[in-house]
């Protein structure tokens, strides 16, 4: 019979404890047991499950959950024991969890076996605190002392709904809110799930949970400018290294004295029978005597602890205890990144003497015409190709070999960030930036919304940027002297684009050219106008060259969560100057399934599905930004989105789509309601389903 591991932890050790089972899915595996689908690209420092936790208590959940959920019903289907593991307090998330496993699990043939690993709550408390990262609400933290005052309520839910005998019950007595390595407990945890001793992490995970004091979690946080973790280093000897230099360094809570005081004192009737229930002696989960500074210090203020220089001294004693290591790699992320370093970087990079620029590693055959190793006596780099990718090892080398053919007569720098592939992708850049100091990689170590534009474009400072997404590429060496040599010479224009080839993966499609010259606003010419770029996207994003408009920095109205979010880039610098054109093809763009809009040529209904209320934001941004001076045309575009959502309603009975289009977006609810009317006057017959 295959079991279903819940294995909640609500102790301090958490992070070190997640970090080891993750470290050992190999082991698990051995022994039977899967871990259950994690997000692709969840950070591997603290991994979990604490989406499978997130049903609604009247059962439902989101379809990328019910996906999930099915994967682990089909690793139990097929023998295998599913492992899926959360921190999560809420009450109410467990019973929802609970009640939609004993309406969909075949009680029959698995098993539901919970794990709880439960420590001091007081210690628990801090520690989320800590993980918050800034100020949280007055009735946020509330929740917290209320659900850390409640413990013992899950654990007898557990035991009622799943039975006594099949529920595990560990404690962690560690003294203090900081993770710490726990091997007996680790042993205790894997035992519970029927496995051997783990294979201990010969590192602590890079995590500022790990650590004491405000200064070392802050100085934890300064390894990555923006999560780029080029050039590579060990984070774990990192880790180490700060651990050990922290420790002469005092403590200080986060946490309001006020909640950890309540909890101490309302929850000592939980804390009783949390006790009870595992098995200890009255006081022990208690906050020890040698934390003191826990039950009554005053938490410093959050003005204090985010915004505080950090101290000289202590930067600097753990600046000399980095070994050559870690040291030079960091010196070089700090090097490549001068314009983006937090205050706490600027303060280790002025420890670690970082210069202006240091050069990188390179092989002697490395290197190009027109290209230069940062820190070499260059002229300073003219144009930047901007490309951003995830998951293109398919692609990424021709991509990066298109670029380095370019002949120019300035520097160019090629910046490609990965955000957080789960291929090979990450390391076939790391291999060419190696050979090639022209490329400045960015690998980022997590998936962060948006950060694949906001990291990039940030980084842009040069007079010209150029875009290539990780699946195109140029093809003719020229392409960008080309452009520049046109852009130089008509300083009125803010950007100029040509044609591509559009290619299919796979065939199905012959490759066709991208605009249609016939298609263009008003023929073929040398110059178009913004108004011509808001009637129509004719610009494929690895067509254009931009007049930078960004070299000081993106604004604060910059929106970098747009889609399609290339129209809006090239709108933004046609407002500065006219859109210039060359009739050559110079570029591949691809269309394959794992492309953005791939939907759109095989549905435009699905397509509109998934993608239509982030077109009408796009249409609503673009509107605000140009003030209304051209609504019409914007309208005309988001009608076309209401009218997919109104077809959908039509077929399937169902309107949610098209209510939230008209409750987000009811200026262009209007227009399309109204404009129907008009249409509907003229011709009573005419039908909308199709």
């Amino acid at each position: 019979m295959a079991r279903l591991l819940l294995y909640t932890d609500l102790s301090p050790s958490r992070p070190w404890l997640f970090a080891t089972v993750h470290a050992n899915r190999a082991l698990l595996a051995d022994h039977g047991i899967d871990l259950g689908p994690f997000r692709p690209w969840t950070c591997e420092l603290i991994p979990s499950h604490t989406r499978f936790w997130n049903i609604a208590p009247e059962g439902t959940a989101p379809p990328d959950l019910i996906h999930a959920l099915k994967t682990v019903q089909d690793q139990l289907d097929a023998g295998r024991d599913a492992l899926l593991m959360s921190c999560v307090l809420h009450r109410p998330a467990h019973q929802a969890l609970t009640g939609w496993l004993q309406e969909h699990l075949d009680r029959g043939r698995h098993e539901v076996r919970p794990v709880f690993v439960v420590g001091r709550p007081v210690c628990v408390l801090e520690q989320r605190y800590r993980e918050m990262n800034g100020p949280i609400r007055e009735d946020v933290g509330q929740l917290l002392v209320d659900r850390c005052g409640a413990v013992s309520l899950l654990l007898e839910d557990a035991r009622r709904e799943w039975g006594e005998a099949n529920v595990a019950l560990l404690t962690d007595l560690s003294e203090s809110p900081a993770a710490a390595p726990c091997e007996d407990l680790a042993q205790r945890l894997f035992a519970a799930l029927g496995c051997p001793p783990p294979r201990l992490p010969e590192h602590l995970p890079r995590h500022p949970l790990f650590l004491n004091s405000s200064e070392g979690r802050r100085l934890s946080r300064a390894l990555e400018v923006r999560e780029n973790a080029w050039p590579e280093l060990d984070a774990g000897l990192f880790m180490d290294c700060l651990k050990a230099t922290e420790r002469e360094w005092e403590t200080d809570p986060v946490s309001p004295l006020a909640f950890r005081q309540k909890l101490i004192r309302e929850g000592a009737a939980d804390l009783r029978a949390l006790e009870d229930l595992l098995h200890l002696s009255s006081g022990d989960l208690d906050c020890p005597d040698r934390m003191d500074w826990l039950a009554s210090r005053a938490e410093a203020s959050p003005e204090f602890l985010y915004s505080q220089p950090l101290s000289g001294e202590r930067v600097a004693a753990f600046a000399a205890a980095l070994p050559p290591a870690v040291r030079e790699p960091l010196r070089q992320r700090y090097a490549n990144d001068a314009l983006l370093l937090t205050p706490d970087q600027r303060a280790l990079a002025a420890a670690l003497d970082v210069p202006e620029a240091v050069a990188p590693p390179v092989s002697p055959e490395a290197g190009r015409a027109g290209s230069a190793a940062i820190g070499e006596p260059v002229p300073p780099v003219e144009l930047t190709v901007l490309t951003m990718t995830y998951n293109h090892e398919k692609y990424i080398a021709e991509c990066m070999d298109s670029v380095l053919a370019q002949r120019t007569e300035f520097p160019v720098r090629h910046i490609v960030l990965d955000h957080h592939s789960t291929d090979e992708t990450p390391a076939i850049v790391a291999a060419y930036a190696e050979r090639h100091p022209s490329i400045r990689p960015v690998i980022l170590s997590q998936h962060r919304l948006y950060e694949n534009v906001m990291g990039l474009f940030l980084r842009c400072r040069t007079k010209y940027a150029s875009l290539c997404d990780g699946d195109d590429y140029f093809t003719d060496p020229l392409k960008l002297q080309r452009q520049v040599d046109f852009l130089e010479r008509r300083p009125h224009c803010g950007l100029c684009f040509h044609p591509v080839s559009v290619v299919h993966e796979g065939g199905g499609r012959p490759p066709h050219v991208y605009p249609p010259l016939a298609l263009l606003p008003r023929g073929v010419r040398e110059e178009y106008y913004l108004a011509d770029l808001v009637q129509e996207n004719m610009i494929q994003t690895n067509s254009v060259v931009y007049r930078w408009r960004f070299t000081d920095g993106l604004p604060q109205w910059f929106r970098p969560d747009l889609n399609p979010s290339d129209w809006y880039w090239h709108l933004l610098h046609a407002e500065k100057g006219k859109i210039g054109f060359l009739p050559e093809v110079m570029s591949v763009y691809r269309r394959h399934r794992q492309a953005v809009f791939y939907t759109a040529t095989v549905s435009a209904l699905e397509h509109r599905r998934k993608h239509g209320m982030a077109e009408l934001l796009m249409y609503r941004v673009v509107n605000e930004h140009f003030q209304n001076r051209y609504f019409q045309r914007l309208g005309a575009m988001a009608n076309t989105v209401f009218l997919n959502f109104l077809k959908l309603y039509e077929e399937e009975g169902n309107r949610t789509l098209l209510d939230q289009a008209e409750r987000n977006f009811p200026e262009f609810a209007r227009h399309f309601w109204h404009t129907l009317e008009i249409i509907r006057k003229r011709d009573p017959d005419r039908t909308f389903s199709g």
